[in-house]
């Protein structure tokens, strides 16, 4: 089901997509055997950081520039995305090591499935908790910092006599139109998943009180709220290095 899931999921996105799609479908795969690759890696050992700081430049160099081109769009959105990342990778990190969030929640610690699996890990969770994190938020601020500045690109074309500040303001109002339904698709992403698991909890008889203060919880939700205060930040970035290189060129 799941080959047949995919192929229908090719086909449609060549037919629909066209050049575009078949673009978009060699970055989406490009996309995956990266991962796969940084996973390997983190496996035999090398640095869980350093290998989420190396996917994530690659995984931003095949999104932005591969999928749409070497232009300033991509670069001012490329500029964009390591900048924020750069602030929140501290961010995180604090975040993680302070509230002790990686490793088996609750509810993995005690199932049936451990027993299966050796444990025993040279691995620190805490770094892949960030890791996991970091690159979650990638995609929703690779598209976020993309829609922002081929925005701005678009209005300068149309409006070539606009100001810096006018450019700024004008990519700003795009981003919070745009923000909202982002925040909402992370919202219910994370939403749909979980269905599952807060039926369990309820059943389970858990209080509002050790659910608020579970390690699965902030597991779940910490993606989303970093995601959400990435796409956030990202958006006057973007705008204002956009405005900046037009002004420039």
């Amino acid at each position: 089901m799941l080959i047949i899931l995919g192929l229908i999921l090719i086909s449609l996105i060549v037919i629909v997509g066209g050049d575009r799609g078949v673009v978009s479908l060699i970055a989406l795969v490009g996309n995956l055997l990266l991962l796969s690759f940084a996973i390997w890696l983190m496996a035999t050992g090398v640095s869980v950081l350093f290998v989420t700081v190396g996917a994530g430049i690659m995984i931003s160099c095949i999104t932005l520039f591969y999928q749409n081109g070497t232009n300033v769009k991509t670069w001012s959105a490329f500029i964009s995305v390591a900048i924020t990342m750069l602030v929140l990778f501290f961010v995180i990190y604090v975040v993680i090591w302070s509230t002790e969030a990686g490793g088996l929640n609750e509810i993995q610690s005690v199932g049936d499935d451990i027993l299966y699996y050796n444990m025993d890990l040279n691995i620190s969770m805490r770094n892949v908790m960030v890791s996991v994190i970091l690159l979650s938020t990638l995609g929703a601020i690779l598209d976020m910092a993309l829609t922002v500045t081929t925005s701005v690109y678009e209005v300068k074309n149309h409006k070539s006599e606009m100001k810096f500040t006018e450019l700024v303001e004008s990519g700003m109002k795009i981003g919070r139109e745009v923000i909202g339904t982002t925040v909402n698709t992370l919202l219910f992403a994370y939403l749909g998943e979980s269905l599952l698991l807060f039926t369990y909890l309820k059943m389970q008889n858990y209080s509002l009180e050790l659910l608020l203060n579970s390690k699965i919880l902030f597991q779940n939700f910490a993606s989303m709220i970093f995601g959400a205060i990435a796409c956030v930040m990202v958006m006057p970035i973007a705008a204002v290095l956009m405005a900046k290189m037009l002004a420039v060129k």
